[in-house]
Parts: structure tokens; C-alpha cells; sequence
């Protein structure tokens, strides 16, 4: 039907269907008539993110059995009469940004519009002729459940010659409604109704009923000048099989599809994670991180970089041991760095230059000073500075020293405030961090060169500390308390000599102590902390992580996902 027409076979019945194109796909039909008469139409359509859904066909149309005489008392000479097309066409849809806000349009882009061009053949007998022309169509979706489509076939309508006269096809409008009724969670009932109207013709009515099961399987019936048609479209994944008889006075015409897409769908990838989730194990778990790794991808993509970290650091938890997707994440990560630091230099740049339109001088050098902090090879920045530093007076040179020096005082108080935030909470690496980046933004500032110090000195008191109770456990043949206290100033100071080779031999120690029924208690442990912590379960994931830090405290995986988990709730406090 006109309206609820979403793959490449589009074509015929509504270029705009080609609008709600998911990824590629192929399809074959082949429809056995009365009389001899058969047609074929094979196609093939792709999606793309910005332009819309593209698509080609081409159909054949045969009928044969046919009888002529060159004069009464002539024999008979059978011939037959083809109809050939090859057919392009385009669908995309559209926003209604005027009607946003509205309580009845719930889609974000409700109308869709398609246009189809086609060559057409046409023989009869030794005899034949072709032909160009074009259909357009657009269909209305507010919402999930109701559809209006409109198609005017032969828009441009070919005109063939056979011999003298030229033939026209007629331009034939359809106009179709469509409602989905939603009966339970897994039944739903779709019903439409066709008019349709070509010159010097009474207007045809049409209407159909299809009962759905999930995605898998449909039962349809339609009735088209009070004929009956039944069907039924069964699917299996990417896979499509659909049948229908059309029951005429004439005998039983049968319609055989097939169609075959190729990938998976972003909603196709959440559903698999989703269902995937509820029976996590390793083997579950390496093929949802593939799934999130597809994911990933096609958010890149878009250029959807942060969307695309989020889905490679669910794929890094499912699939721990896979080095990489951890690489991966480093590239991402990169990437992303980069392309903020790449728009805060463009956005202070042009900051920049519209100060210097304004004829504000000390404002335009000190956004070019950003610039250069950020880029230390920005010419046109560093060539500016230059320029603005020869025009200022000996006032304003004073004054921008001064105004420099307080906003230095301030930005050094408030970086210091956020490393004594670190400090106060334990995380000494963290405070560290932040302090050096002030040192390298004010070198030889003597307050940040004295926090600096005693960062330090609580670091050595912490290693100090903890190899002390390393020690201790280790006496005591506890070799996974002696790691978890190793790991500890490990995480806090990770280049004091010597730690992570003692870390290293006690986590050897602790996997030599695991049993086989210890390591697979850890793996279905491991997934149940996952799970939670993909479902946003954050504070049942800390105590089910503590428990698998107990089990195996050598586990690097244990450790960065127990660290995900508290920045987790740390962030949603």
C-alpha cells in the first residue's frame, strides 16, 4: 500500500518509502499471472545518514500465447508482447520545524518525500517502442501508528511510438491512509485503504488488513475490486519471505518475494545488548562486545565521538583480555582531545579577530594569548601578538601586566583548590595531575612548587604505608592482601621504583592460588557486576565488585571496572 511501504520495492508503489531505508538490502519478486503472464522486478536500495534512501530496479513484464493473421485465410503466427523498465528513485525525509512543539506530530522528521525515474520497452511482437517518465509520492507520519501516503504514477508520463501514433500512459493518483493497532506486547494489526484514480476511469477502492507477530511472521488480506487476496511475510533476522494469491475469475495469481538486507541497525544493535545483558557469560559477553564494537563504528561515523567512547568502554568491561579495543579507545580518545582543542582555538581565534573589528586591543591579545597557550605553532597568533605588543603604550602595557597578574593569582587559587579537593579525598595521582598542569601554565610559582612537595610527602608516606601492610600479609601467607595493599600505592604513585614488579610477583602468587571452580566463580561474578553496571545499578555493582576483588584481587579487569563503578557514583551523587 502507498503508505506503509519502507524497503526498495518502494519503487513502484511510493518513492518516498525509500526515506525509511535502515541499511542495504536486495529483493526479487516474481508474480505468475493468467495467460502466460508473468512479472519479474528484482532491486536493490542503500540508506545513507544525510541524503535519504537510493534505489534501482528493473521489470519485465511477459505475456505470450498470442495469435495473428496478415489477412482471413492466413495461418496463424503466435507472438508475444513485453514490457521492460529500469527504474532509479530517491526518498528522503523531512522536519516540519514550524509545526514543532505540537501535541500530534511526535516523529522529529514526519514527512517523507521520493521520486522515481524509469525507461520503459515495450514490444509487441517484431514491433517496439520506449519511453521516459517519472513518479513522485509523499507520506505524512505523525506518530508510530498512523501514515497518510499520496503517489501520482506517470507524473511525467512516457509516450511511446509504435508506429505512427504516440501512446501516453495515464497519470494514475493513489491516495492511502493507514492506522497500526497495537492489540499486545507482541500482536499488533496494521489496516489501510486505497483510492485510486485515473482518467476517464471510476475511481478503484482497495483495503487490507495485516496481523503481526513481533518481527517474525504476518498474516495479510486485502480485497481490490471485490477480489480477495491473501499472504502471509515471514522473517528470519536480516532474511524476508513473503507470498501472496490474488483469487480471480480468471484462476489464482501468486506473488513469490525475497529479500535480503546486509548489517544491522542502531536499534537492532541496543536490542541484541539488551537481550544479551540478562544472560551474560564470557562467551555472551565477547559477542556483546562486538555488538557494542559495531556500535561504536557507526557512531564514529556520524562523528558522534562521545557516544562512540561510551559504547567502546562497554565493549572494553565485556571483553577485558581484548587489547584491541583498549587501543581503540586511546585512538578515540585522542581523537576527541584533539577535536576540542581544535574548536577552542578556532572559537578563540574568531573571538580574536572580532576584538580587533571592535578596536578593543587588550581584549583581542589576550585571546590570541589563549590561542597560543593552546597551539604553541600558531603563527597567525603568535604574529598577532607580536603586532598588538609594538602598538600598546607604556600605560597599557602596565595595566595588561596587572590585569594579567590577578587573573594569573586567580587561576592559580582555583586550580589549587581543585588539587586540595583531590587530596582531601585520598586521590593523590589525581592531585598531582592538576598541580603540574599549573606549574606548566605558571612556572617558578612558588605556592604551587609548595604543594607540589607536599603531594609528594604524602605519597611516600602512603608507599611507605602500604608495603608496610605488603609486607605483613605476605608473612602471613595472605598474598591477595598483600596485592590489594600493593595495588593501592600503585594506583596513587605508579613510578615508584620497584612497585609494580613487587605488584607483578604477588598477582603470580594469587593466580597460582585460584582454583577452577575459584575462576569460574570469578567470570559469572564478573558479568553480574557488569550487567548491574550497564543497567546504571550502580551501588549493587560496588558490593558485588568488592566480593570479586575478594575472589581474585590480581585481576586487572576487577580493578577498572570496581574504578568505573565509583566514578560512577561519584558523578550521579
Amino acid at each position: 500500500m502507498t503508505a506503509v511501504v519502507d524497503d526498495s520495492s518502494s519503487l513502484l508503489w511510493n518513492p518516498a518509502g525509500l526515506s525509511k531505508l535502515t541499511k542495504p538490502e536486495a529483493g526479487a519478486t516474481h508474480v505468475t499471472l493468467f495467460e502466460d503472464t508473468i512479472f519479474d522486478f528484482i532491486s536493490g536500495g542503500v540508506a545513507t545518514a544525510r541524503w535519504g534512501g537510493f534505489a534501482a530496479g528493473y521489470v519485465r513484464q511477459s505475456s505470450g500465447g498470442f495469435e495473428a493473421r496478415t489477412g482471413p485465410n492466413d495461418a496463424p503466427m503466435n507472438f508475444s508482447v513485453t514490457q521492460d523498465a529500469l527504474i532509479g528513485g530517491w526518498g528522503r525525509a523531512f522536519a516540519l520545524p514550524w509545526f514543532a512543539g505540537s501535541p500530534w506530530l511526535r516523529l522529529p522528521k514526519p514527512v517523507s518525500v521520493g521520486v522515481t525515474v524509469k525507461s520503459i520497452t515495450e514490444s509487441v511482437g517484431s514491433v517496439s517502442a520506449s519511453g521516459r517518465g517519472a513518479d513522485a509520492g509523499v507520506i505524512l507520519q505523525p506518530d508510530d501508528r498512523f501514515s497518510l501516503g499520496l503517489m501520482v504514477s506517470n507524473l511525467v508520463a512516457p509516450k511511446l511510438t509504435f508506429v505512427s501514433q504516440p501512446v501516453r500512459y495515464p497519470r494514475v493518483v493513489d491516495v492511502s491512509p493507514a492506522y497500526l493497532w497495537k492489540l499486545s506486547p507482541g500482536m499488533r494489526a496494521l489496516t489501510t485503504v486505497k483510492l485510486s484514480k485515473a482518467p476517464n476511469e471510476s475511481m478503484a477502492v482497495s483495503a487490507g488488513v495485516e496481523l503481526q507477530y513481533q518481527r517474525l511472521l504476518a498474516l495479510r488480506l486485502g480485497v481490490r475490486d471485490q477480489v480477495l487476496s491473501t499472504g502471509l511475510s515471514v522473517r528470519f533476522g536480516n532474511a524476508s519471505f513473503d507470498y501472496a494469491a490474488r483469487l480471480g475469475d480468471l484462476g489464482v495469481a501468486s506473488l513469490f518475494t525475497f529479500t535480503q538486507r546486509f548489517g544491522q541497525t542502531h536499534d537492532e544493535l541496543e536490542e541484541m545488548i539488551r537481550r544479551g545483558i540478562r544472560k551474560l557469560s564470557y562467551a555472551e559477553g565477547a559477542r556483546l562486545s562486538r555488538a557494542y564494537l559495531s556500535k561504536a563504528d557507526e557512531e564514529l561515523r556520524r562523528d558522534r565521538i562521545q557516544e562512540a567512547l561510551r559504547d567502546l568502554e562497554a565493549a572494553s568491561l565485556l571483553s577485558p583480555l581484548n587489547g584491541e579495543i583498549r587501543a581503540k579507545i586511546n585512538h578515540t580518545t585522542a581523537k576527541w582531545d584533539e577535536s576540542l582543542k581544535r574548536q577552542m582555538i578556532e572559537r578563540s581565534a574568531a573571538l580574536a579577530r572580532e576584538q580587533d573589528r571592535q578596536g578593543n586591543l587588550l581584549a583581542r591579545r589576550q585571546y590570541w594569548r589563549s590561542v597560543l597557550e593552546l597551539d604553541r605553532d600558531h603563527a597567525e597568533a603568535a604574529r598577532e601578538l607580536a603586532r598588538i605588543d609594538r602598538d600598546l603604550s607604556v600605560e597599557e602595557r602596565a595595566r595588561l601586566e596587572g590585569l594579567r597578574q590577578a587573573q594569573s593569582a586567580t587561576e592559580i587559587a582555583l586550580a589549587l583548590a581543585q588539587s586540595s579537593t583531590f587530596l582531601s579525598r585520598g586521590q593523590l595521582r589525581s592531585a598531582m595531575i592538576e598541580a603540574q598542569k599549573a606549574q606548566q601554565r605558571f612556572p617558578g610559582n612558588a605556592q604551587v612548587a609548595d604543594f607540589i612537595d607536599q603531594v609528594r610527602r604524602q605519597m611516600r608516606a602512603l608507599v611507605k604505608t602500604r608495603l608496610a601492610e605488603a609486607d605483613a600479609f605476605s608473612e602471613a601467607k595472605n598474598h591477595g592482601e598483600a596485592l590489594r595493599s600493593v595495588d593501592a600505592a600503585l594506583r596513587e604513585v605508579p613510578d615508584e621504583p620497584g612497585l609494580a614488579e613487587k605488584a607483578a610477583a604477588l598477582r603470580a602468587q594469587v593466580q597460582k592460588a585460584l582454583t577452577p571452580e575459584k575462576r569460574k566463580e570469578f567470570e559469572q561474578l564478573y558479568y553480574r557486576v557488569v550487567e548491574q553496571y550497564l543497567k546504571g545499578g550502580y551501588k549493587a555493582a560496588d558490593a558485588l565488585a568488592d566480593e570479586l576483588i575478594k575472589i581474585d584481587s590480581s585481576s586487572e579487569a576487577a580493578r577498572t571496572l570496581k574504578d568505573k563503578i565509583q566514578a560512577a557514583l561519584r558523578y550521579t551523587q
